[in-house]
């Protein structure tokens, strides 16, 4: 398994996610609010012809997000796409494996890098708590 992630900024804390589950990573863009989504869906965007759900991921963590998200970070499990709203991308670099264990159900441990603490995100818990019903 590969130990490269991409890390970002999300509600002002560090995250990563395996660069094997992110497809790109582009500006937000134009998203569209969807009535009735679950929380922390942002709405939908086009990128390229393909409408995918945005999802806030310091929402999801359970953070507040003064900051407005300026990148997309778009990832899948399977069937599952969706573009994860963040503050910023900070780099693509190898991490070691989790030390700390963490209680959020969308991170799978974390990670000292730098002196900053840095969760690792568990995409498809992440997808799967956010896709409609029929795609589950």
């Amino acid at each position: 398994m590969s130990r490269v992630h991409v890390r970002v900024l999300a509600g002002g804390e560090h995250y990563a996610l395996p660069v094997t589950a992110v497809l790109e990573i582009a500006d937000t863009g134009q998203v569209t609010p969807v009535p009735g989504a679950p929380t922390g869906v942002l709405g939908v965007r086009n990128l390229r012809g393909q409408v995918i759900p945005v999802i806030d991921l310091a929402t999801m963590l359970g953070l507040s997000d003064e900051a407005e998200s300026e990148r997309i970070v778009v990832t899948e499990d399977g069937s599952l796409r969706a573009a994860l709203a963040v503050t910023e991308t900070v780099d693509v670099g190898e991490l070691g494996a989790a030390t700390e264990e963490v209680e959020s159900p969308y991170l799978s441990g974390a990670i000292l890098v730098d002196g900053a603490l840095v969760g690792i995100v568990d995409g498809p818990a992440l997808l799967a708590a956010t896709a409609p019903v029929e795609a589950r």
